[in-house]
């Protein structure tokens, strides 16, 4: 195997790992607080995943990602998933703005049967609404904080460099090889 064939050999390597690498999509940490109007509690904390494409929503000109997952606790008892259209929940989060929810809100459920909505009453105004097992509503306090990024194990690093050593190995080795046979 020539030199420049090898080195064509390990780009297409590299490029295939490059395309092959999936696009990762968001994630946000959120909690928020507060009281009922009529008495009980309103909180709640969790993980929103979102799509990892972004687009500019034509309403108010705010860039946004759609929700596409949610995991954490409400008041007590596990999020379940997302509940779209849940009093009219539209499940995008801003990434630009003064709010990361809008009115249409964030629509979640809980293994206790309770459906939520997370929206913004105006411009920092946060409110809660919810059905189902115990009838809440309420302004809270609001926030969500990019959650921060997963670093490789030990062992995966570990794993990943002897992998690229094998491979080395097995190009100079085919290398001596082949200078065996052209002197022979």
């Amino acid at each position: 195997m020539s030199r420049l064939t090898s080195t064509r050999l390990a780009m297409a390597a590299l490029g295939t790992l490059l395309v092959a690498a999936p696009a990762s999509a968001a994630t946000y940490d959120i909690d928020f607080s507060g009281t009922g109007f009529f008495g009980g509690t309103l909180n709640g904390t969790g993980v929103l995943t979102t799509s990892d494409q972004s687009f500019v929503n034509a309403l108010n000109g705010y860039t946004v990602q759609t929700i596409t997952g949610i995991s954490g606790i409400f008041n007590g008892s596990a999020i379940t998933g997302l509940a779209p259209g849940l009093f009219g929940a539209n499940n995008l989060f801003y990434l630009t703005g003064p709010f990361f929810v809008d009115g249409n809100g964030l629509g979640f459920t809980t293994a206790a049967g309770i459906s939520a909505n997370l929206f913004v009453t105006n411009d920092t105004s946060y409110r809660v609404n919810t059905q189902g097992a115990g009838l809440l509503t309420g302004l809270v306090t609001a926030r969500a904080t990019a959650a921060a990024p997963a670093v490789p194990e030990p062992a995966t690093w570990l794993m990943m460099l002897l992998g690229f050593g094998v491979i080395g190995y097995a190009l100079r080795a085919r290398r001596g090889v082949q200078q065996v046979l052209a002197t022979a």
